[in-house]
């Protein structure tokens, strides 16, 4: 059984506020001791002012997050929904953090569910806290 967390967002997300999500995402991730890799559990994530892609470190690894601050639905709606399954492995953590972060950054622009509820988002929370100082008030939409 899996573990996911789900996001809902326009096609295309305005460059500043996405921007402004990576440069803390990457202070995220240069502050986690969780091991992160790229798409398929090897090599390096993948964080630039148009993308963040990232999965746990194989064997720790499941689906990887992945955003683009353009992407397109395949149907042609205006909003794109997403998910990532981390069945609980370590790098769930991050998946929360990266969220997180997004939300602080997009507001109302994005909208983040979960298979959890808050309480199990408490993790998430603090790291996003101890590296960023913002994070606290986070709590998943209904």
């Amino acid at each position: 059984m899996g573990w996911t967390h789900h996001w809902s967002r326009p096609t295309e997300l305005p460059a500043e506020l996405f921007a402004a999500a990576v440069r803390d995402w990457q202070r995220i991730q240069g502050a986690t001791t969780v091991p992160l890799a790229g798409f398929d559990g090897t090599g390096e994530p993948q964080v630039d002012e148009e993308h963040i892609v990232f999965n746990g470190a194989a064997p720790q690894c499941c689906e990887p997050f992945e955003i683009a601050r353009v992407e397109f639905d395949r149907r042609g709606d205006p909003a794109v929904m997403s998910f990532c399954k981390t069945e609980s492995m370590p790098y769930d953590v991050c998946v929360q953090a990266a969220l997180i972060v997004l939300k602080h950054h997009l507001g109302d622009l994005i909208t983040v569910t979960s298979d959890g509820n808050d309480d199990d988002w408490h993790s998430g929370r603090q790291l996003v806290c101890d590296a960023l100082g913002y994070g606290d008030s986070f709590r998943l939409d209904r």
